[in-house]
């Protein structure tokens, strides 16, 4: 924690503090230098504790920087799911469509039920194949293809048989 890397830093320059003041009473060079060279030790460890504590402050940062992005994400997903709903597309087959109310200029589209789930929106392409009268889509995110003999069209499908 930042708090306990910061007191721990100043408890050393408090100790460097003290070492000053007992190295101004000194006389004798020998202790003297003993003393100054105690008290580089200390404001090293002083120094290498503020400077942990920095680590430490912008590993949290960061973390947080990427968490409120996140969220951010999260929030703005919520608010563009609730545009979309679940449709029966074809035989055994559903995807994600616009609602009416939220069409406006968009094209046409379906979004994959798996990445939807996952809170990614990814849409189904058409591959170009066909199967019988089937055509062949594939998501552009987690490969998924789905086969219908239909294309992407605002009017609702028929519940036909499953």
């Amino acid at each position: 924690m930042v708090v306990a890397e910061i007191a721990a830093g100043a408890q050393s320059l408090r100790a460097a503090l003290d070492i000053a003041k007992a190295m101004i009473g000194l006389r004798d060079a020998e202790a003297f230098r003993a003393k100054s060279i105690e008290l580089q030790t200390v404001i090293l460890e002083g120094l290498e504790r503020a400077i942990e504590a920095r680590e430490t402050y912008t590993a949290q940062a960061d973390r947080i920087r990427d968490l409120e992005a996140e969220v951010a994400r999260l929030k703005a997903w919520d608010a563009e799911r609730q545009n979309y709903e679940l449709k029966k597309i074809g035989r055994g087959v559903v995807a994600y469509m616009l609602k009416p109310e939220a069409r406006g200029a968009e094209p046409p589209h379906w979004l994959c039920p798996d990445c939807y789930a996952k809170g990614e929106k990814a849409y189904f392409q058409a591959t170009g194949t066909n199967i019988q009268r089937n055509r062949i889509f594939k998501c552009i995110r987690c490969s998924t293809v789905i086969a219908t003999e239909d294309y992407p069209t605002w009017q609702d499908h028929a519940d036909g048989d499953d």
